[in-house]
């Protein structure tokens, strides 16, 4: 098993660096998202990074910025659901549907579903959603990108992928309550992280851009990610990496 890297660049985008091999997730690297300014800068400038892979768990603005994908280096393989090359254009794109999986330099990766809202803007109204489950040198992750929790959602991954070492869920965009139709709450990502019996939570998606900027602080999400693991006796398992840190495997 190789060592490794996890790097928060803020909000989705992660950096995952096992064995020689690079992933990017929701590549989201500029000052704003569909006309709304980030709080809290990007950790890294695109050109600074040449993956090996681009993982995109949807066509939403703050998870695939096409500014950033044009500006990163070197040759590299974009991976989304179905519908989102189109958005996409001018990369190599392979695009799965549900439980379809590929392996691109040796990096294994499965689409697996989300409870998210599909579509982009008007002219591209039904590109797909999910998350990705991919193993490296013998580590499995569990990207889920953008989701509402669902028990049945996570049940589902879980026997699918039944040996996730760091699964990456969403704190974040929750309030004002009507978003919770397509976000889940910190508690509920951690009910979510105790259903997929992962080794690890790695939250996702908080701290640095919001629909509604006002929420980004609001909303407080990492404190009570926090306090819901240290109330459970599971703190030990919750690795907050916040925008700009990492941690080292």
């Amino acid at each position: 098993m190789g060592q490794g890297r996890i790097e928060n660049l803020g909000h989705s985008s992660f950096l995952v660096k096992v064995g020689g091999r690079t992933i990017l997730t929701d590549p989201f690297l500029t000052d704003s998202a569909g006309g709304i300014k980030r709080v809290v800068p990007p950790a890294k400038l695109p050109e600074e990074l040449s993956p090996d892979v681009v993982l995109i768990s949807h066509a939403h603005y703050d998870h695939l910025d096409l500014k950033t994908l044009r500006r990163l280096k070197g040759e590299f393989t974009v991976v989304t659901p179905e519908r989102c090359a189109k958005v996409v254009k001018g990369r190599e794109v392979v695009e799965l549907a549900d439980f379809e999986s590929t392996e691109v330099k040796g990096i294994k990766i499965l689409k697996v579903p989300a409870k998210h809202n599909r579509g982009r803007n008007i002219l591209y109204p039904d590109t797909g959603v999910g998350g990705f489950v991919f193993t490296v040198e013998g580590l499995t992750f569990y990207f889920a990108g953008d989701t509402a929790f669902s028990p049945e959602l996570y049940a589902l991954i879980a026997e699918r992928a039944p040996a996730i070492d760091f699964a990456m869920l969403p704190i974040g965009g929750f309030m004002p309550f009507p978003f919770r139709r397509f976000h889940q709450t910190p508690e509920e990502a951690f009910r979510g992280f105790c259903l997929l019996n992962a080794r690890n939570l790695v939250p996702i998606h908080f701290g640095t851009w919001h629909l509604i900027p006002f929420y980004v602080k609001r909303e407080k999400a990492v404190e009570r990610l926090l306090s819901c693991s240290y109330i459970c006796g599971r703190e030990k398992g919750v690795l907050v990496i916040r925008p700009g840190e990492f941690f080292d495997i």
